[in-house]
């Protein structure tokens, strides 16, 4: 796949990038295309270009590694000079927004393992600021974090960075999580989704995984009382924030409004999306409290939950029955 200057805007995607120029064998060692540097790449969303003078990598989310042709107008327009590694982060539209020229010696995969991990602790999200700005600054931020620990000759302590040094295996951070007003302390990689933490690390397997892509909803939880996939959410992205699964709604032997009305109006078949989709109407409701609500409005309010056996007619009308109850 060809890269060159002129070709990259489209391919952007509107998906930030960071572009690793890499000299090879004359300069810093290129990094490789690990499974620890994908999964990273994946838990963010972002891309990953490793470019070379004969060539490189592309790696984007979801997708197998692709090689590159050379690019020499991207080295130039980014003043990478031919003897240091540099890294370069962009935005959707394919701007630079930060540039940073390593020294010679530095370990660049490590260093971008790093500025990953930097940025996906950085980019919980934020009221006011969308998601992709808020992904760009963290990737900014994560890059320069760890240009300047290699410029101090000393990395910060594995206790400060929240993440293991290089020799460790595996890398494991503690996340401190409140689940249904518990917190709860898990000693997980920093790639461990929300949802796999609840299911693997513990237990509570009513959070469905389905499609593990942010499509079908049947991993709905709530973060401080909105809805979120939360298959695309990293567990520390959510440290200290308030997360509500379906096993937290009930208060002992009396069901939420919404379990209730569920099962007053049969609104499942397999029960698979069930939970999901009762988190999603709970939220629905407290999104439009006060307000109005229709059935159209609450067809189009739970269209990110997608139902296989096709009850969504009793489940519209168990969110309408809910209204005003809880």
């Amino acid at each position: 796949m060809d890269i060159s200057d002129g070709e990259f805007r489209p391919i952007c995607g509107g998906v930030p990038w960071v572009l690793a120029f890499c000299p090879g064998a004359s300069g810093s060692t290129c990094p490789r295309p690990s499974e620890a540097l994908l999964a990273e790449l994946r838990g963010l969303g972002a891309s990953l270009a490793i470019l070379r003078p004969d060539g490189g990598t592309l790696l984007r989310p979801g997708d197998s590694p692709q090689p590159l042709r050379p690019a020499p107008a991207l080295w130039a327009r980014h003043g990478a000079p031919p003897d240091r590694a540099t890294l370069v982060v962009l935005d959707g539209e394919g701007q630079a927004r930060l540039c940073r020229t390593l020294d010679a010696s530095a370990d660049v995969e490590w260093m971008l393992l790093c500025a990953l991990r930097d940025a996906a602790r950085a980019s919980a999200p934020a009221r006011g600021v969308g998601r992709r700005e808020l992904l760009v600054w963290a990737l900014a931020a994560g890059v320069a974090a760890a240009v300047l620990d290699a410029c101090a000759g000393s990395p910060r302590a594995p206790e400060q960075r929240g993440v293991q040094t290089a020799s460790s295996d595996p890398g494991l951070i503690d996340v401190a999580l409140v689940i249904n007003g518990e917190r709860r302390v898990l000693r997980i990689e920093s790639r461990v989704t929300l949802l796999d933490a609840l299911r693997e690390n513990l237990g509570l397997t009513g959070t469905k995984k389905g499609c593990d892509m942010g499509q079908c909803g049947a991993c709905t939880v709530l973060v401080d009382g909105k809805r979120i996939d939360s298959c695309l959410a990293l567990a520390v992205q959510h440290e200290g924030r308030e997360i509500t699964t379906i096993e937290g709604l009930a208060r002992g032997e009396d069901l939420h409004p919404m379990q209730a009305a569920f099962l007053e109006q049969d609104a499942f078949q397999c029960g698979y999306c069930t939970p999901g989709q009762i988190l999603s109407a709970v939220a629905l409701l407290a999104e439009h409290k006060g307000q109005p609500l229709d059935d159209d409005a609450i067809r189009e309010g739970m269209s990110g939950n997608l139902c296989r056996c096709g009850a969504y007619p009793n489940i519209v009308a168990a969110v309408r029955g809910a209204v005003g109850r809880s």
